[in-house]
């Protein structure tokens, strides 16, 4: 059974910049704590690109097991400064990336939707992978807006 996260935030960034920024999948190891590198043939992303990312999640910290994935994407949807989709395969499971632009004033409400779902042995573990993927979004974005905030914009 798959399992949805979706979190929203705040951040005081024009939405053309948040985007610019979220959508090269090769920086997300500076704002979400999974996230270990990424890679992509292709700079910037179109729709049909596809990139790796590797990442690194441990359900049951501070107790091991660590569970390292290579996940292959696929940019589904790319609407420039509203929403962009991307879809991901593992080895023993999947996942879906979907991110929400919404500009007001100064403010972008950005919205992060992940849904994923694993198989095999480790589908055990889902509850806890859960778990810790809830608590580590929230950190996630808000190393995001304080990783916006930090580097003044200039347009």
């Amino acid at each position: 059974m798959p399992a949805t996260l979706h979190n929203e935030i705040e951040i005081p960034v024009p939405a053309e910049r948040l985007f610019d920024y979220v959508t090269q999948p090769w920086l997300w190891h500076e704002w979400h704590p999974s996230s270990r590198s990424a890679s992509a043939a292709n700079k910037p992303l179109a729709v049909g690109d596809e990139f790796e990312e590797f990442i690194e999640v441990q359900p049951l910290a501070p107790l091991p097991p660590r569970l390292k994935r290579k996940t292959l994407y696929q940019v589904k949807e790319s609407v420039p400064y509203q929403t962009w989709t991307a879809e991901g395969r593992m080895k023993d499971g999947w996942v879906r990336i979907r991110y929400d632009f919404e500009e007001k004033g100064k403010v972008t409400f950005f919205a992060r939707t992940l849904d994923f779902s694993v198989s095999g042995p480790n589908r055990i573990l889902l509850p806890w992978i859960r778990s810790s993927m809830e608590k580590l979004s929230l950190v996630a974005l808000n190393n995001l807006k304080n990783k916006m905030q930090a580097v003044p914009y200039e347009p």
